[in-house]
């Protein structure tokens, strides 16, 4: 868990040690293996950086300017677009609830005893080991208050449009003559940061007795929450990559060797995995397998994103959609595929509310955030092996201002962290369509690397904007492991030079008759002989590389696939032309050019898109960044149950593009679980906001089903069950299998 140092009272460690454990115990109680708190001490290197090796050293920490006003937030917002912005408005004009806190002030010895006395602490409640660790974001700056270290050393950060922005582990540090706990003698010219940094880690965590460094925002991926890095969409070469993917290894394996009993942590950037390699030039899977990073974090902050008149001081209704609930799924899922064959332990991050920044879910959107923790802590990578789920959670944050979670706070989240996790461990298969992420497809894209190629290869944002409508995704594998694990469906990305071997099992799958759904640009995103077995071409035109809104168009207006959907709407993409062979049904066309096509000629099940593109657009709903519509992705949810349906599988009937509604299914030892979950905010200004779906069941399924969250029976007549639910509500059914 994570709180800010300025919660504790300098003046009394000890007893805001006790108040700490005394909210708190129940989180850490039935807890095996790692039981921890990252303290936030001033964000920024410069803690560890001016560690001179003084423990009476006093601490550069940030006043606390650039904290929030928090006000309270029960509830999420009611009511029309309209009307929800002016009760945002509403809500923060009131009288601050939490008043901005700064630090007091801190020496190095007193976060010596504070680590001592929490630990001192676990030890007499019988709450096991515990560690205490700190965190650092590569920033220069603490919410707007630049950190003296980097006006000290701006080399160490690297420049961008605005000057020197993210501490760059790849620079060299002018000498620094003054003395520093990792050299006593000062800083020698030309020493490399990640070195520096390691050595005066080293020594601070020794020092001091800290168990963790959580290396959080922008370490590894400079760029965070953008589907894009520091050289603009993509990397430019083949060689920035492996630069930065070096520098990234060097401060990692240097700061595990200069304190190998504390755990080495690091966060994701809050967009899609697949961007980390191409976009902001870190390989992770070649990180991970050197073997120096301990644990790894997926910053899930959907609900910090998604919910509306969460900022209202910032003038920002719609946030940040594109980051929200779904899309964070998918980003774990694609993580848990590139981690799945690592010592390294994959956490999804569990939101409570801000200790800096306004949001405050746990009050806003109990109900999503429980699907949040159920959701993310049933990821399942599906291995040779059996399933492989994430292993621990890491909460954030504990406290707002001086105020820290409520009793009933903790309580909710202990009981569905450990519900969770329970169900979890018990879970022995995962139902619906399966992602496949193709690491030789990216590695040959990340070696042959060009600013303006793009092959469409975000399938964790493409399957993640699908799934926004009932389609249940919630697994992932591996290309190479395909023929050791079986799915509903494979959802394949961007298959193009693959191992020669992947290539012929990924084909020999289509000839049997096995669903598969490949998602990417037939320009040079799919192999050509994988490509005519779903019945495409590239046609003889040349491939359109801007990107500008474009004109879809239904090629078969029937609601066959989708209700809702007007004959021609607003997409973008760019634009690729291709063809469609004789008998293979074109969904939509775009300007004439089929991107999406369903061929089941000759046995075969192949669903063949070539996607929109996924453009971050901050401040806007999630309607307006689906052009007001959405239609692409209701029409590919509905093809991809209209393949489901005929083997049986559970999926969904009568999509509506109104109707966005997300659902997840899997088996335990003792039954089938089935969530579902209303989860958006942004398609549709009118005041009903609830949302609904009726589904296909198995027939093995049982027909009388139980909310294992309220009890409430819900009934399936005849294998198809319909569900109706509130704004931002979740439920889990549950049923005992047949078989």
């Amino acid at each position: 868990m994570e709180i800010d140092l300025y919660w504790f009272q300098q003046a009394d460690i000890e007893g805001s040690a006790k108040t700490f454990w005394d909210r708190f115990q129940p989180l850490y109680e039935g807890v095996e293996g790692y039981r921890g708190l990252i303290l936030n001490i001033g964000w920024t290197v410069g803690c560890v950086m001016e560690w001179s090796g003084d423990l009476n050293q006093k601490i550069t920490l940030p006043r606390g300017m650039g904290q929030s006003g928090w006000v309270e937030m029960k509830g999420p917002l009611t009511g029309t677009t309209k009307e929800r912005r002016r009760e945002t408005d509403e809500r923060f004009a009131k009288r601050q609830m939490v008043p901005r806190h700064g630090y007091d002030a801190w020496s190095y010895g007193d976060v010596k005893k504070l680590a001592a006395a929490l630990r001192e602490e676990a030890k007499r409640r019988h709450a096991g080991p515990f560690k205490v660790g700190m965190l650092n974001y590569a920033w220069r700056d603490a919410y707007g208050e630049v950190a003296p270290w980097v006006n000290k050393h701006s080399e160490a950060f690297q420049s961008g449009p605005h000057g020197p922005y993210v501490f760059d582990p790849g620079t060299t540090l002018h000498a620094d003559p003054a003395p520093h706990g990792g050299y006593p003698n000062g800083i020698p010219e030309g020493t490399p940061t990640h070195s520096a940094y390691a050595a005066q880690w080293g020594s601070l965590s020794k020092a001091v007795g800290l168990d963790a460094i959580m290396l959080r925002d922008s370490f590894g991926m400079p760029a965070p929450y953008r589907r894009s890095g520091p050289w603009g969409p993509l990397a430019s070469s083949p060689e920035v990559i492996r630069e930065a993917t070096a520098n990234v290894a060097a401060l990692v394996r240097e700061t595990k060797q200069a304190n190998p009993n504390a755990l080495v942590m690091m966060y994701s950037n809050g967009a899609s995995a697949v961007s980390d390699w191409r976009s902001n030039g870190l390989d992770l899977e070649s990180v991970a397998k050197e073997g120096y990073l301990d644990i790894f974090v997926d910053q899930t902050w959907a609900g910090a994103w998604n919910e509306v008149g969460l900022r209202g001081n910032r003038g920002n209704f719609w946030n940040t959609p594109m980051l929200g609930w779904t899309y964070q799924l998918g980003a774990m899922l694609v993580h848990s595929a590139i981690l799945a064959d690592t010592k390294v332990r994959h956490y999804p991050l569990v939101e409570t509310f801000d200790a800096w920044e306004p949001w405050d879910v746990i009050h806003t959107a109990p109900e999503r955030l429980r699907w949040g923790i159920w959701a993310y802590s049933h990821a399942a990578v599906k291995t040779p092996k059996g399933l492989k789920l994430p292993e621990g959670s890491y909460i954030s944050w504990a406290n707002q201002g001086k105020r820290l979670l409520e009793v009933d706070d903790v309580q909710f989240l202990a009981s569905n962290l450990n519900a969770a996790i329970a169900d979890a461990r018990a879970t022995t298969d995962v139902f619906g369509p399966t992602i496949v992420y193709s690491r030789s497809a990216m590695k040959w894209q990340a070696d042959h690397a060009t600013a303006d190629h793009d092959i469409k290869e975000r399938v964790d944002d493409e399957a993640a904007s699908v799934i926004k409508w009932p389609v249940p995704v919630l697994s992932v594998t591996r290309m190479e492991w395909l023929p050791q694990v079986k799915s509903d469906l494979f959802l394949v990305q961007t298959p193009s030079h693959l191992e020669p071997e992947q290539t012929a099992y990924l084909a020999g799958l289509i000839k049997k008759g096995q669903p598969v759904a490949i998602f990417g640009s037939p320009a040079d995103g799919v192999d050509p002989c994988l490509a005519q077995l779903g019945g495409l071409t590239l046609g003889g035109a040349s491939v359109e590389t801007t990107s500008k809104p474009r004109a879809g168009t239904v090629k078969e207006p029937n609601q066959e696939f989708a209700m809702n959907v007007p004959e021609t709407f607003g997409i973008n993409t760019r634009l690729t032309k291709n063809e469609a062979a004789k008998g293979v049904r074109v969904i939509y066309s775009v300007e004439g050019s089929p991107a999406l096509t369903l061929n089941m000629s000759q046995g075969k099940s192949v669903v063949m898109w070539d996607p929109s593109d996924i453009r971050e657009m901050e401040g806007f709903s999630l309607g307006q960044n689906f052009n007001g519509q959405g239609a692409d992705y209701a029409l590919a949810a509905g093809v991809l149950d209209h393949v489901l349906a005929p083997e049986g599988k559970l999926c969904a009937t009568d999509i509506d593009v109104a109707q966005t509604f997300n659902i997840a299914a899997w088996r335990t030892q003792s039954g089938i679980r089935l969530m579902a979950a209303n989860l958006e905010d942004g398609l549709r200004d009118d005041a009903d906001r609830s949302r609904h779906a009726t589904l296909l069941l198995p027939k093995d399924w049982e027909a009388d089903w139980r909310d294992g969250w309220s009890d409430r029976r819900v009934d399936a007549a005849e294998g198809r069950l319909t569900l109706d639910l509130p704004q931002a509500a979740s439920v889990l059914l549950e049923a005992p299998a047949s078989h």
